[in-house]
């Protein structure tokens, strides 16, 4: 992970001024997740994770338990599909041809 953000903030690690090594302990005691695990209980082959949508109008899910699943990069994109739930990309391009 700090390589790929040190192509964009070259000096991040010597700005950071507390670093954690999450281990499946600290995501037992601070996630309050069983034994540390990981996204939910999916058999391979299965199920598939679940999207943003809830059935609670207006309330989106993101995260490791959420669609792509588990691990920063998948975590970070569920944020986005949810992001992109509330905002589609058409209303994107009409929000940026209002300023371009």
């Amino acid at each position: 992970m700090w390589q790929a953000l040190e192509r964009i903030i070259p000096d991040i690690r010597s700005r950071c001024e507390i670093k954690l090594v999450g281990t499946p302990l600290t995501h037992e005691r601070f996630l309050r997740r069983h034994r540390g695990s990981y996204g939910p209980a999916i058999p391979a082959g299965v199920g598939f994770f679940p999207g943003p949508t809830t059935p609670l109008p207006g309330l989106l899910c993101c995260g490791d338990s959420t669609f792509p699943g588990i691990g920063m990069p998948a975590v970070a994109a569920s944020g986005a599909i949810a992001a992109n739930t509330l905002a589609p990309l058409a209303k994107h391009l009409e929000m940026l041809g209002n300023y371009c």
